[in-house]
């Protein structure tokens, strides 16, 4: 019986052993895998970099050679391909694999090759734009891609043009975004155009602008146009004739929060949206917390600036309706203003501790302050 017990003792043991290597082998293995990963993605960044540094030193210097690309990527030389057959080879990317680093080498190198063609490629390009036609170029489909690359190649098809169409630069290229500007309906054009023209013919464009962006927030549910980008386009003018409208959008019927229309009246408004947020924090349509914190947090900015924005977050934090986790949200976001606003926020906590020392986000957020403003930060 003894015996039998000790065999099953080693059985488990060595069972118990295996269990143990077994799991290091994996983690080393997993480990391996990761490492090699990485490393590949590192290479290909790389490669995908240096394919668009050569082409511009290409474009630099009329006299060198023309940048190599592997015979399957080009049905003829480039300098013999029309813009129109390059518009062609650029619309074939709808089609192809976003994750191929092949992909997006051809399309930097296809959109730099359209900018050597200068004004000859404008004839091309308007044609294509008037076409409304447009997809989302292939690293916008890889976040981690994207992240990476997305200061080489523009999001959309259409975007990558107007980019073009700027870089080659004179009058005809300022006419041609001119006239996007005035008939695009989506809100990511509207907004970059702006901001481009603004740049190349300074407040030329503003009221147009500033016009296409009203009406397309008039529509009812605007297909193509992005609300924060019409919003941005207002902001970025430092237009206030939409506040009156953006008020009434604020609080929609469904009870939820229209963050652009926010985000907007607190850029033109300041701390003078505070006693707005007051009424709408208090609106009976709002009963999701969460889109109650959306409205405490804008006042949470102006803590230690406007003592109007203190009897706002105290509310919030002590709101019964809310949950703990979204009231804790807000105290830790106590942590997170600028430092010339930290000793007004450090005395604004220690009144709520006075009523309520028990508190252990406030005393920890209270700690933090201090830390951060003897320059020790948490």
């Amino acid at each position: 019986m003894k015996q039998g017990f000790l065999l099953l003792v080693a059985i488990v043991s060595g069972i118990a052993v295996g269990s143990v290597l077994m799991s290091r082998h994996l983690r080393a293995r997993h480990q391996q895998q990761m490492t090699e990963e990485r490393a590949a993605w590192e290479a290909e960044r790389a490669e995908l970099e240096q394919t668009l540094q050569d082409t511009r030193a290409w474009a630099r210097n009329a006299n060198s050679r023309p940048l190599i690309v592997p015979a399957q990527q080009l049905a003829s030389p480039p300098t013999k391909i029309t813009p129109r057959e390059i518009l062609t080879k650029l619309v074939a990317l709808k089609a192809a694999r976003p994750n191929e680093a092949r992909t997006l080498r051809e399309a930097i190198y296809w959109l730099e090759e359209l900018a050597l063609r200068g004004e000859g490629a404008f004839p091309a390009i308007r044609e294509f734009l008037a076409r409304n036609e447009d997809f989302d170029l292939p690293s916008s489909h890889n976040k981690t891609t994207r992240s990476a690359a997305e200061s080489i190649l523009p999001a959309s098809l259409r975007l990558g043009l107007f980019d073009v169409v700027k870089r080659i630069g004179g009058k005809e290229a300022e006419v041609l975004l001119a006239e996007v500007l005035n008939t695009t309906g989506r809100g990511s054009e509207l907004v970059w155009l702006a901001r481009a023209l603004q740049e190349i013919a300074p407040n030329r464009y503003r009221d147009s602008a500033l016009e296409s962006a009203r009406e397309l927030l008039a529509q009812p549910t605007p297909a193509n146009a992005n609300r924060d980008s019409l919003f941005d386009v207002l902001i970025f003018f430092g237009d206030s004739s939409y506040v009156s409208t953006a008020q009434q959008l604020v609080v929609g019927a469904n009870g939820k929060v229209d963050r652009s229309a926010l985000k907007y009246l607190q850029e033109s408004l300041g701390s003078q949206a505070l006693p707005l947020v007051a009424q709408w924090y208090d609106d009976p349509r709002i009963q999701d917390p969460s889109e109650k914190e959306i409205l405490a947090r804008m006042a949470l900015d102006y803590v230690g600036v406007d003592p109007q924005a203190d009897p706002i977050i105290t509310k919030a934090i002590y709101d019964p309706t809310l949950p703990d986790s979204n009231r804790k949200n807000l105290i830790t976001g106590l942590k997170e203003g600028p430092d010339e606003v930290i000793k007004n926020r450090i005395e604004f906590v220690e009144g709520l501790l006075t009523s309520d020392p028990v508190n252990s986000e406030l005393r920890e957020t209270h700690t933090d302050l201090v830390k951060k403003a003897a320059g020790t930060n948490p």
